[in-house]
């Protein structure tokens, strides 16, 4: 296999172990029971402090409850 491609898949799989620790952090601020709407009132202050878009804090948020990688298509990854 390509080497390049080899680095790139870790690198996206290292980018989505990190997603999910963020998004563990969403669902400490912003618990799963809350709807996205909910969600993104409770969790703006959060993303501002971080440097992180509410977008991406929503994507990590569904990712860390999913584990489902296509939540983070055009947010994350």
């Amino acid at each position: 296999m390509d080497s390049a491609l080899t680095e790139l898949r870790r690198l996206v799989d290292e980018l989505a172990a990190h997603t999910h620790q963020v998004g563990e952090l969403m669902l400490e601020v912003a618990p799963a029971y809350l709807s996205d709407t909910d969600a993104a009132d409770v969790l703006a202050r959060l993303c501002e402090q971080i440097g992180e878009t509410i977008e991406n804090g929503l994507a990590a948020r569904r990712y860390a409850m999913s584990g489902d990688r296509r939540v983070l298509h055009r947010a994350v990854l």
